[in-house]
């Protein structure tokens, strides 16, 4: 379906417009929340749920020129992450966030919400992701392989979302205590987290586990839960200080208004792929006061 015809089948609580740099994005502004979602990386840049304040967190100095990443949102990662299980692919996080999706449909849904389907193929791997736009956020991503070739190599994929904090100096993140975690950082794996994490510093870990994590936000006097669905690990990521002035796509105090909980399937978890196999993996985010 190309957009001219999606065009013509949106509900009215959707709209298909140029974006930022002119590039195509659907809006949606529904009874139960709103949401923007550009059709490059299927990139939802953001979600706020009615008569909320904005979850997702977008730099403002984000690039939306149809090729680079956008920073910020939900990217997402795939057919692997980073660098791949070997740490030789290019480019970093896969094709699948600088690659424009097709935007397959979009219904109202029960509760005043809205729901989108993306779909796109490359190398032998077809992808499918649903976003529902409501007072939770619900996104789904299904991968299967096609045909043989360059899908042969171990599938990851990541929903790498930005969430929105008032400081994140002062947040509490619950939900991974005892799980054990692989610090990027200092290059130090079989970590066992102890305790409630609280960060002070650059932060990369990628944790063996898929239980629901929340976000204590004094600052927001909120609570956001990223629940993972088929998730095997969790990412927690935050640059700091001096990884956000090396980012020309991100403001130097940017960092401090942003954290990263994503629900992944990475490292040795990887998947391989038979023919006709498939995938899948979700994150729900919901927002509660404290």
């Amino acid at each position: 379906m190309n957009a001219d015809t999606t065009r013509h089948r949106l509900p009215r609580t959707a709209a298909l417009t140029p974006g930022r740099g002119g590039q195509p994005r659907l809006l949606i502004d529904a009874p139960a929340a709103s949401a923007e979602i550009y059709l490059h990386g299927a990139h939802l840049t953001a979600w706020t749920p009615r008569g909320g304040r904005p979850v997702i967190f977008t730099s403002r100095r984000a690039v939306f020129d149809g090729v680079t990443p956008i920073r910020g949102g939900v990217p997402l990662c795939l057919p692997w992450f980073g660098a791949g299980v070997g740490g030789n692919r290019r480019p970093a996080h896969g094709w699948g966030r600088i690659t424009p999706w097709q935007l397959r449909s979009v219904e109202s849904q029960s509760g005043g919400g809205v729901r989108a389907l993306f779909a796109l193929e490359r190398d032998g791997i077809a992808a499918l992701y649903s976003v529902e736009v409501g007072e939770e956020l619900v996104l789904t991503l299904s991968l299967r392989r096609t045909r043989d070739g360059v899908a042969d190599a171990p599938v990851e994929a990541a929903l790498h979302t930005y969430v929105a904090v008032g400081d994140v100096t002062a947040v509490e993140v619950t939900g991974l205590e005892g799980a054990i975690y692989l610090d990027k950082v200092t290059g130090q794996a079989n970590l066992t987290q102890r305790g409630p994490l609280r960060l002070a510093g650059q932060t990369d870990r990628v944790y063996e586990s898929g239980t629901p994590v929340t976000i204590s936000d004094p600052a927001y006097g909120r609570r956001v839960t990223v629940t993972g669905m088929r998730a095997l690990n969790t990412v927690v990521w935050n640059p700091w200080s001096a990884g956000a002035a090396s980012m020309a796509d991100m403001d130097d105090d940017e960092f401090a208004s942003m954290l990263c909980v994503e629900s992944a399937v990475v490292g040795a978890n990887a998947v391989r792929l038979g023919l006709g196999e498939s995938m899948s993996l979700g994150t729900r985010i919901a927002v509660a006061p404290l």
